[in-house]
Protein backbone atom coordinates (compact mmCIF):
# COMPACT_ATOMS: atom_id res chain seq x y z
CA UNK A 1 0.00 0.00 0.00
CA UNK A 2 1.19 3.29 -0.88
CA UNK A 3 1.28 5.92 1.56
CA UNK A 4 -0.47 9.22 1.04
CA UNK A 5 1.49 12.22 1.62
CA UNK A 6 -0.94 14.73 0.47
CA UNK A 7 -2.20 16.79 3.57
CA UNK A 8 -4.28 19.27 3.46
CA UNK A 9 -6.08 20.42 6.52
CA UNK A 10 -4.36 22.92 8.86
CA UNK A 11 -5.82 23.68 12.43
CA UNK A 12 -6.36 27.04 11.05
CA UNK A 13 -8.84 25.66 8.87
CA UNK A 14 -7.95 26.82 5.19
CA UNK A 15 -9.85 25.96 3.04
CA UNK A 16 -9.56 23.03 0.75
CA UNK A 17 -10.90 23.56 -3.10
CA UNK A 18 -10.95 20.01 -4.11
CA UNK A 19 -13.49 18.67 -1.86
CA UNK A 20 -15.31 22.04 -1.95
CA UNK A 21 -15.52 21.65 -5.91
CA UNK A 22 -17.19 18.06 -5.32
CA UNK A 23 -18.87 19.05 -2.59
CA UNK A 24 -20.52 21.53 -4.91
CA UNK A 25 -20.96 19.55 -7.49
CA UNK A 26 -22.94 17.04 -5.26
CA UNK A 27 -25.63 19.31 -4.07
CA UNK A 28 -25.63 20.06 -7.51
CA UNK A 29 -26.21 16.47 -8.51
CA UNK A 30 -29.16 16.87 -5.39
CA UNK A 31 -30.79 19.58 -7.05
CA UNK A 32 -31.13 17.40 -10.22
CA UNK A 33 -28.37 18.05 -12.40
CA UNK A 34 -26.25 15.79 -14.16
CA UNK A 35 -23.01 14.70 -12.62
CA UNK A 36 -19.97 13.61 -14.22
CA UNK A 37 -18.58 9.80 -14.94
CA UNK A 38 -18.51 7.65 -11.65
CA UNK A 39 -14.74 6.33 -10.50
CA UNK A 40 -13.31 4.37 -8.66
CA UNK A 41 -14.29 0.65 -7.89
CA UNK A 42 -18.09 -0.30 -7.78
CA UNK A 43 -19.54 -3.43 -6.02
CA UNK A 44 -23.16 -2.60 -6.91
CA UNK A 45 -22.72 -2.38 -10.78
CA UNK A 46 -23.86 -5.67 -12.22
CA UNK A 47 -20.88 -8.14 -13.04
CA UNK A 48 -20.50 -10.22 -16.28
CA UNK A 49 -21.76 -13.56 -16.60
CA UNK A 50 -24.56 -15.90 -14.63
CA UNK A 51 -23.74 -15.66 -10.74
CA UNK A 52 -25.73 -18.27 -8.44
CA UNK A 53 -26.96 -15.86 -6.17
CA UNK A 54 -25.98 -16.07 -2.50
CA UNK A 55 -28.09 -18.26 0.05
CA UNK A 56 -28.48 -17.79 3.51
CA UNK A 57 -26.78 -21.11 4.66
CA UNK A 58 -23.86 -20.05 2.14
CA UNK A 59 -23.33 -17.12 4.00
CA UNK A 60 -23.62 -18.62 7.37
CA UNK A 61 -21.10 -20.71 7.03
CA UNK A 62 -18.53 -18.16 5.86
CA UNK A 63 -19.49 -16.45 8.99
CA UNK A 64 -19.11 -19.27 11.16
CA UNK A 65 -15.64 -20.19 9.23
CA UNK A 66 -14.03 -17.07 10.07
CA UNK A 67 -15.29 -16.56 13.70
CA UNK A 68 -14.20 -20.22 14.64
CA UNK A 69 -10.88 -19.39 12.48
CA UNK A 70 -10.12 -16.21 14.14
CA UNK A 71 -11.84 -17.59 18.24
CA UNK A 72 -9.23 -20.82 17.91
CA UNK A 73 -5.68 -19.27 16.69
CA UNK A 74 -3.29 -19.71 18.89
CA UNK A 75 0.26 -18.83 17.93
CA UNK A 76 1.61 -17.15 14.61
CA UNK A 77 0.53 -20.16 12.14
CA UNK A 78 -3.35 -19.70 13.31
CA UNK A 79 -2.76 -16.20 13.09
CA UNK A 80 -1.99 -16.21 9.89
CA UNK A 81 -4.61 -18.84 8.89
CA UNK A 82 -6.76 -16.46 10.09
CA UNK A 83 -5.78 -13.84 8.28
CA UNK A 84 -5.99 -15.57 5.26
CA UNK A 85 -9.72 -15.31 5.63
CA UNK A 86 -9.83 -11.39 5.60
CA UNK A 87 -8.96 -8.58 2.69
CA UNK A 88 -9.13 -4.56 2.47
CA UNK A 89 -9.92 -3.06 5.82
CA UNK A 90 -10.74 -5.82 7.76
CA UNK A 91 -6.94 -7.10 7.49
CA UNK A 92 -5.87 -4.02 7.83
CA UNK A 93 -7.27 -3.85 11.16
CA UNK A 94 -6.44 -7.38 12.20
CA UNK A 95 -3.23 -6.98 11.31
CA UNK A 96 -2.25 -3.72 13.43
CA UNK A 97 -4.17 -5.31 16.43
CA UNK A 98 -2.27 -8.47 16.56
CA UNK A 99 1.29 -6.23 16.08
CA UNK A 100 -0.25 -4.43 19.16
CA UNK A 101 -0.75 -7.95 21.12
CA UNK A 102 2.97 -8.74 20.00
CA UNK A 103 4.57 -5.23 20.96
CA UNK A 104 3.11 -5.17 24.09
CA UNK A 105 2.73 -9.23 24.99
CA UNK A 106 -0.61 -8.75 25.44
CA UNK A 107 -3.22 -11.84 25.76
CA UNK A 108 -7.11 -11.11 24.88
CA UNK A 109 -9.09 -12.82 27.30
CA UNK A 110 -11.16 -15.77 26.38
CA UNK A 111 -14.51 -14.71 25.37
CA UNK A 112 -14.09 -11.06 26.02
CA UNK A 113 -16.11 -10.51 22.89
CA UNK A 114 -20.01 -12.01 23.15
CA UNK A 115 -21.78 -12.16 20.04
CA UNK A 116 -25.91 -12.57 18.98
CA UNK A 117 -27.73 -13.83 16.47
CA UNK A 118 -26.08 -12.66 13.38
CA UNK A 119 -28.81 -10.92 10.88
CA UNK A 120 -27.92 -11.71 7.25
CA UNK A 121 -28.81 -8.76 4.53
CA UNK A 122 -28.31 -10.91 0.89
CA UNK A 123 -28.04 -8.57 -2.12
CA UNK A 124 -29.61 -10.04 -5.36
CA UNK A 125 -27.06 -11.72 -7.45
CA UNK A 126 -25.47 -8.75 -9.24
CA UNK A 127 -21.96 -10.48 -10.84
CA UNK A 128 -18.72 -10.54 -8.97
CA UNK A 129 -17.47 -9.68 -6.69
CA UNK A 130 -20.26 -11.10 -4.49
CA UNK A 131 -20.90 -10.21 -1.11
CA UNK A 132 -23.32 -10.52 1.97
CA UNK A 133 -23.77 -8.01 5.00
CA UNK A 134 -24.23 -9.55 8.65
CA UNK A 135 -25.98 -7.54 11.45
CA UNK A 136 -24.97 -8.69 15.23
CA UNK A 137 -25.37 -7.75 18.15
CA UNK A 138 -22.37 -7.51 20.24
CA UNK A 139 -20.60 -6.76 23.56
CA UNK A 140 -17.25 -6.90 24.60
CA UNK A 141 -16.82 -7.60 28.47
CA UNK A 142 -12.84 -6.62 28.77
CA UNK A 143 -9.97 -5.66 26.77
CA UNK A 144 -6.27 -6.87 27.10
CA UNK A 145 -4.88 -4.27 29.68
CA UNK A 146 -1.74 -2.47 28.22
CA UNK A 147 1.34 -1.45 30.67
CA UNK A 148 1.57 1.67 32.74
CA UNK A 149 1.85 5.19 30.74
CA UNK A 150 0.25 3.55 27.16
CA UNK A 151 -2.71 4.29 26.29
CA UNK A 152 -5.07 3.70 23.22
CA UNK A 153 -6.73 6.03 20.82
CA UNK A 154 -10.41 5.70 20.09
CA UNK A 155 -12.24 6.08 17.20
CA UNK A 156 -12.31 9.17 15.31
CA UNK A 157 -15.37 11.05 16.15
CA UNK A 158 -14.62 9.91 19.71
CA UNK A 159 -16.15 6.66 19.79
CA UNK A 160 -14.03 3.92 21.19
CA UNK A 161 -12.85 1.22 19.59
CA UNK A 162 -12.88 -1.78 22.24
CA UNK A 163 -15.89 -1.05 23.83
CA UNK A 164 -19.09 -2.28 24.80
CA UNK A 165 -21.30 -2.03 21.55
CA UNK A 166 -24.71 -2.79 20.61
CA UNK A 167 -23.86 -3.63 17.04
CA UNK A 168 -21.36 -4.61 14.65
CA UNK A 169 -22.28 -4.90 10.64
CA UNK A 170 -19.80 -7.25 8.61
CA UNK A 171 -19.14 -7.61 5.01
CA UNK A 172 -18.13 -10.23 3.34
CA UNK A 173 -16.64 -10.48 -0.46
CA UNK A 174 -15.94 -13.10 -3.16
CA UNK A 175 -13.77 -12.30 -5.68
CA UNK A 176 -14.74 -15.01 -8.22
CA UNK A 177 -16.61 -18.61 -8.35
CA UNK A 178 -13.35 -20.08 -6.69
CA UNK A 179 -12.69 -18.16 -4.87
CA UNK A 180 -13.08 -17.84 -0.85
CA UNK A 181 -15.40 -15.86 1.17
CA UNK A 182 -13.46 -13.15 3.01
CA UNK A 183 -13.85 -10.66 5.48
CA UNK A 184 -13.75 -7.57 3.89
CA UNK A 185 -14.59 -4.73 6.74
CA UNK A 186 -16.66 -5.16 10.24
CA UNK A 187 -18.03 -1.06 11.36
CA UNK A 188 -19.70 -0.85 14.87
CA UNK A 189 -22.63 1.51 14.65
CA UNK A 190 -22.62 4.70 16.12
CA UNK A 191 -23.94 5.41 19.56
CA UNK A 192 -27.88 5.71 18.87
CA UNK A 193 -27.58 4.70 15.25
CA UNK A 194 -29.47 1.81 13.73
CA UNK A 195 -29.42 0.22 10.11
CA UNK A 196 -32.49 1.36 8.21
CA UNK A 197 -35.15 -0.68 7.36
CA UNK A 198 -34.41 -2.65 4.02
CA UNK A 199 -36.31 -3.27 0.66
CA UNK A 200 -36.29 -6.81 0.95
CA UNK A 201 -38.04 -8.06 -1.96
CA UNK A 202 -40.49 -11.19 -2.31
CA UNK A 203 -37.60 -13.86 -2.36
CA UNK A 204 -36.03 -12.33 0.92
CA UNK A 205 -33.47 -10.42 -0.85
CA UNK A 206 -32.32 -7.06 -0.91
CA UNK A 207 -31.88 -5.23 -4.24
CA UNK A 208 -28.39 -3.64 -4.99
CA UNK A 209 -28.26 0.48 -5.65
CA UNK A 210 -25.64 1.48 -8.94
CA UNK A 211 -23.24 3.68 -7.23
CA UNK A 212 -24.27 6.48 -10.09
CA UNK A 213 -27.98 6.51 -8.95
CA UNK A 214 -28.73 9.94 -9.63
CA UNK A 215 -31.99 9.81 -7.83
CA UNK A 216 -30.76 9.95 -4.56
CA UNK A 217 -29.99 13.28 -2.39
CA UNK A 218 -26.34 12.65 -3.96
CA UNK A 219 -25.09 9.63 -6.14
CA UNK A 220 -23.34 6.97 -3.50
CA UNK A 221 -20.12 7.11 -5.21
CA UNK A 222 -19.95 10.85 -3.82
CA UNK A 223 -21.12 9.62 -0.15
CA UNK A 224 -17.06 9.35 0.78
CA UNK A 225 -15.59 13.11 -0.62
CA UNK A 226 -19.27 14.61 0.72
CA UNK A 227 -17.91 13.39 4.08
CA UNK A 228 -14.46 14.23 3.92
CA UNK A 229 -15.57 17.28 3.37
CA UNK A 230 -17.07 17.92 6.12
CA UNK A 231 -14.28 15.84 8.44
CA UNK A 232 -11.81 18.15 6.67
CA UNK A 233 -13.69 22.03 6.57
CA UNK A 234 -15.96 21.66 9.08
CA UNK A 235 -20.02 22.27 9.55
CA UNK A 236 -18.62 25.20 7.20
CA UNK A 237 -18.16 23.03 4.25
CA UNK A 238 -20.60 23.36 1.29
CA UNK A 239 -21.06 19.33 1.61
CA UNK A 240 -22.74 20.09 4.89
CA UNK A 241 -25.91 21.18 2.97
CA UNK A 242 -25.90 17.50 2.05
CA UNK A 243 -24.15 15.40 4.95
CA UNK A 244 -25.45 15.88 8.39
CA UNK A 245 -23.61 16.47 11.63
CA UNK A 246 -22.72 14.00 13.49
CA UNK A 247 -19.97 12.08 15.93
CA UNK A 248 -18.43 10.52 12.07
CA UNK A 249 -18.35 13.86 10.43
CA UNK A 250 -18.30 17.30 12.25
CA UNK A 251 -16.90 14.71 15.54
CA UNK A 252 -14.12 14.07 13.56
CA UNK A 253 -13.52 17.52 12.56
CA UNK A 254 -14.12 18.35 16.42
CA UNK A 255 -11.97 15.61 17.71
CA UNK A 256 -8.76 16.10 15.07
CA UNK A 257 -8.98 19.93 15.92
CA UNK A 258 -8.82 19.04 19.72
CA UNK A 259 -5.53 16.54 19.06
CA UNK A 260 -7.99 13.97 20.55
CA UNK A 261 -6.97 10.91 18.61
CA UNK A 262 -3.95 10.50 20.53
CA UNK A 263 -1.86 12.54 18.34
CA UNK A 264 -1.66 15.06 20.31
CA UNK A 265 -0.10 18.48 19.21
CA UNK A 266 2.51 20.47 21.63
CA UNK A 267 2.60 23.86 22.41
CA UNK A 268 4.10 25.46 19.21
CA UNK A 269 3.49 22.22 17.00
CA UNK A 270 1.19 22.52 14.12
CA UNK A 271 -1.68 19.35 13.65
CA UNK A 272 -2.97 18.39 10.29
CA UNK A 273 -5.32 16.03 8.69
CA UNK A 274 -7.02 14.74 6.09
CA UNK A 275 -9.65 12.00 5.00
CA UNK A 276 -9.65 10.74 1.84
CA UNK A 277 -10.29 7.91 -0.75
CA UNK A 278 -8.73 4.20 -0.48
CA UNK A 279 -8.90 2.04 -3.37
CA UNK A 280 -11.18 -0.61 -2.21
CA UNK A 281 -14.82 -1.66 -3.69
CA UNK A 282 -17.66 0.16 -2.48
CA UNK A 283 -21.34 -1.39 -2.13
CA UNK A 284 -25.04 -0.17 -1.30
CA UNK A 285 -28.06 -2.03 -0.55
CA UNK A 286 -31.36 -0.35 -1.43
CA UNK A 287 -33.83 0.95 2.07
CA UNK A 288 -37.29 0.46 2.50
CA UNK A 289 -37.33 4.43 1.97
CA UNK A 290 -36.06 4.48 -1.77
CA UNK A 291 -32.38 5.48 -0.28
CA UNK A 292 -29.06 3.55 -0.19
CA UNK A 293 -27.27 2.24 2.76
CA UNK A 294 -23.70 2.43 1.42
CA UNK A 295 -20.57 0.64 2.79
CA UNK A 296 -16.91 2.16 1.43
CA UNK A 297 -13.37 3.05 2.91
CA UNK A 298 -11.28 6.07 3.22
CA UNK A 299 -7.88 6.90 4.56
CA UNK A 300 -7.73 9.33 7.47
CA UNK A 301 -4.16 11.24 7.45
CA UNK A 302 -3.01 13.42 10.66
CA UNK A 303 1.05 14.55 11.32
CA UNK A 304 1.89 16.65 14.17
CA UNK A 305 5.20 18.60 13.35
CA UNK A 306 7.31 21.60 14.16
CA UNK A 307 6.34 24.92 12.42
CA UNK A 308 10.11 24.44 10.83
CA UNK A 309 9.17 20.90 9.52
CA UNK A 310 5.97 22.42 7.76
CA UNK A 311 7.79 25.13 6.07
CA UNK A 312 10.08 22.01 4.85
CA UNK A 313 12.95 24.53 6.16
CA UNK A 314 16.35 22.80 4.99
CA UNK A 315 18.33 20.39 7.33
CA UNK A 316 19.04 19.85 10.19
CA UNK A 317 15.76 20.98 11.71
CA UNK A 318 15.30 22.19 15.39
CA UNK A 319 13.40 19.86 17.05
CA UNK A 320 10.51 21.03 19.49
CA UNK A 321 9.14 19.37 22.68
CA UNK A 322 8.30 15.48 22.39
CA UNK A 323 5.36 14.08 20.70
CA UNK A 324 3.69 11.41 22.54
CA UNK A 325 3.27 8.11 20.54
CA UNK A 326 0.12 6.38 21.34
CA UNK A 327 -0.02 2.62 22.02
CA UNK A 328 -1.48 2.00 18.40
CA UNK A 329 0.61 3.86 16.52
CA UNK A 330 4.29 1.96 18.66
CA UNK A 331 3.97 -1.61 17.00
CA UNK A 332 4.19 0.56 13.35
CA UNK A 333 7.27 2.49 14.35
CA UNK A 334 10.74 1.27 15.32
CA UNK A 335 11.14 0.66 18.72
CA UNK A 336 11.33 3.60 20.96
CA UNK A 337 10.45 5.79 18.46
CA UNK A 338 10.72 9.55 20.22
CA UNK A 339 9.66 11.84 17.73
CA UNK A 340 10.09 15.60 18.28
CA UNK A 341 10.07 17.10 14.49
CA UNK A 342 7.36 14.60 13.37
CA UNK A 343 4.60 12.10 13.86
CA UNK A 344 2.70 11.11 10.79
CA UNK A 345 0.13 8.39 10.93
CA UNK A 346 -2.75 7.12 8.90
CA UNK A 347 -5.88 5.06 9.43
CA UNK A 348 -7.79 3.11 6.94
CA UNK A 349 -11.18 2.91 7.70
CA UNK A 350 -14.74 1.08 7.04
CA UNK A 351 -17.57 3.45 7.02
CA UNK A 352 -21.77 2.95 6.23
CA UNK A 353 -23.82 5.47 5.54
CA UNK A 354 -27.17 6.26 4.72
CA UNK A 355 -27.82 8.13 1.38
CA UNK A 356 -31.60 8.98 1.29
CA UNK A 357 -34.09 9.97 -1.87
CA UNK A 358 -33.87 13.56 -2.89
CA UNK A 359 -35.49 15.89 -0.72
CA UNK A 360 -36.18 13.84 2.04
CA UNK A 361 -32.97 14.78 4.51
CA UNK A 362 -29.36 14.65 4.62
CA UNK A 363 -26.76 12.13 4.62
CA UNK A 364 -26.07 9.85 8.21
CA UNK A 365 -22.76 8.16 8.83
CA UNK A 366 -23.56 5.46 11.06
CA UNK A 367 -21.09 3.13 11.34
CA UNK A 368 -17.14 3.08 11.35
CA UNK A 369 -14.40 0.64 11.74
CA UNK A 370 -10.73 -0.16 10.88
CA UNK A 371 -7.49 1.66 12.58
CA UNK A 372 -4.22 2.92 12.22
CA UNK A 373 -2.30 1.62 9.06
CA UNK A 374 0.91 2.98 8.75
CA UNK A 375 3.54 5.34 11.04
CA UNK A 376 6.43 7.61 10.89
CA UNK A 377 8.70 10.13 12.43
CA UNK A 378 11.35 12.18 12.41
CA UNK A 379 13.25 13.22 15.54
Amino acid sequence: MAYRTRWARLLSGAAHAAHAALAATAVLAAAGCTPGPATGASGSHPGTGAVAPVTRAEAARAYAHYLVASATAQGDEDAAAAMSLTTGVAKTAISASNATERYFSLREPAGYVRRGPPVFYLPEPAGYPQWFVVDVPTTVTSVPKLPPGQKRTGAPGGIPWEDASDHVVYVFTKASAAAPWLLASFSKLAPGASLPPLAVDGSGRVPTVPLSDTALLARPDYTGPLQAAVVDDGPASTAAKVMASGQLTTGIYDNERAGLLGLTAPRGDVLRWELEGANYPSFALRTAAGGALVFYAMYLNTTVQTPAALAQSPPPLPPGPPISVPANLAPLLPRGAAPRVELEGQQLLSFAAVDPPAGTGKIQVIAIGGGWSYASTAS
